[in-house]
């Protein structure tokens, strides 16, 4: 789940929550990034001679990336396109006519001086309460410390009673009001900063065009790959099988003129072709779309996957009866080859499937508890789906750590 929908979905709740923890987290530390851009940006630009520019601002730009983590996001995709050459001077040139290292640096700027500033009001409008009750305090112990001298001392007593009083109420409340207010504004503050993020920080158009290049060449690569996949299966498999079913009724035809008892086996054995026949079409239909997708839906559909699988596999799907074909299609084998992957190559020993959907958004968290450490150019599959994920202008993380655990997030706009 992200900040901003804890912070829509239930307002109240979110004080008591973890997220407000986060918020305060994302801008202490966004106020020390401010810091070190703010004085770290004009030395890059003065020692780098605006030519290794780049170079010096991509590391705070790379951990600004992974700092929206925070907000229950992703780390953001690095959007620099690969140099067509190995080199510094390869790499850059390639940064320098890199829109996004532009990008980068409009957003350095910002960070170092508007976005501190307003991360530092946000924590100081946040601490207004425990800050008025401070203060308070102070011109109390500073004013009339004995108290009037015609004043007794059961007076003073009572009076210092009420000073206590006062005191321990005052700072209950301050607390109460730092805490609610701080969680708030901190959370506001967040949301906004995260968003300016992934406007400058996340790839722009020209990297998405570059994806969908890349993407469709792959693709087309895999559905030919697909095509000559079915068309092998159907020669190796279902066609002998009709053939040979041809061949047992030609051959009971003819011994049904001569003698009928001995076609008798003949067609029986043409009937167990028949059935194994139709049985190996319907798996290859079911590897292409299978049936209890398209009748029933994906929570279904996820369903079956899970309840055909040796290792246990929870699954808790919050998402409507019915979404869009192209959505369904690939969720639905985005979530089978990652099942297939904990199963026989993570060593899991449990396995679990959560699904929500918002108005736009689709969204698939695949996790286990196995030995981690997949890589995706290793060829987990999951590369080719990736391909289907983007061209619908989704996304995929991939998490897995050696040792575990494994942690795949899909993302798919509804709309596609």
């Amino acid at each position: 789940m992200e900040m901003a929908q804890a912070l829509r979905g239930a307002p109240l709740r979110f004080v008591a929550s973890t997220w407000p923890l986060r918020a305060a987290a994302y801008v202490l530390t966004g106020v020390v990034s401010g810091l070190l851009a703010l004085a770290w940006v004009p030395v890059a630009l003065v020692a780098g001679a605006y030519v290794l520019m780049p170079l010096l601002t991509s590391p705070l730009a790379a951990a600004e990336r992974r700092r929206v983590a925070l907000l229950g996001l992703p780390a953001l995709p690095d959007p620099h396109r690969v140099p067509d050459r190995a080199g510094l001077a390869a790499w850059l040139r390639a940064r320098h006519t890199d829109a996004a290292t532009w990008r980068e640096l409009a957003y350095l700027v910002l960070h170092g001086s508007v976005l501190l500033a307003v991360n530092v009001v946000t924590l100081l409008l946040g601490s207004a309460p425990a800050l008025v009750y401070l203060s308070g305090v102070a011109n109390l112990t500073t004013s009339q410390p004995g108290g009037p001298a015609s004043a007794t001392p059961a007076t003073r007593a009572d009076a210092a009673d009420g000073q206590v009083f006062a005191l321990v109420g005052g700072a209950a409340l301050a607390v109460l009001g730092t805490v609610v207010l701080l969680s708030y504004a901190t959370a506001l503050a967040a949301l906004a900063h995260g968003a300016l993020a992934r406007l400058l920080l996340s790839p722009g158009d020209e990297a998405r065009v570059r994806s969908l290049t890349s993407s469709r060449a792959r693709l087309i690569d895999a559905f030919e790959s697909e095509r000559r996949r079915i068309e092998r299966d159907l020669h190796d498999g279902a066609q002998q099988r009709l053939l040979r079913l041809g061949m047992t009724l030609v051959t009971a035809q003819l011994e049904l003129d001569h003698d009928p008892k001995a076609a008798r086996p003949l067609l029986a054995q043409a009937a167990d072709e028949a059935r194994a026949a139709l049985s190996e079409l319907r798996e290859l239909v079911h590897r292409i779309h299978p049936r209890v997708l398209t009748d029933l839906g994906l929570r279904a559909a996820v369903a079956d996957l899970a309840a055909g699988l040796a290792v246990p596999v929870t699954v808790a799907m919050d998402v409507p009866e019915r979404l869009p074909a192209p959505v369904e299609s690939t969720a639905y084998f985005v979530v089978a080859e990652a099942l297939t992957n904990a199963a026989r190559h993570a060593a899991a020993t449990e396995i679990t499937v959560t699904g929500s959907a918002t108005a736009d958004t689709l969204t698939i968290v695949v996790g286990d508890n196995g030995k981690g450490g997949a890589d995706p150019a290793r060829g987990t599959g999951l590369t080719g789906l990736a391909d289907r994920v983007d061209a619908l202008a989704g996304t995929i993380t991939l998490t897995s750590p050696p040792g575990g655990p494994t942690i795949l997030r899909l993302e798919l706009p509804c709309s596609a």
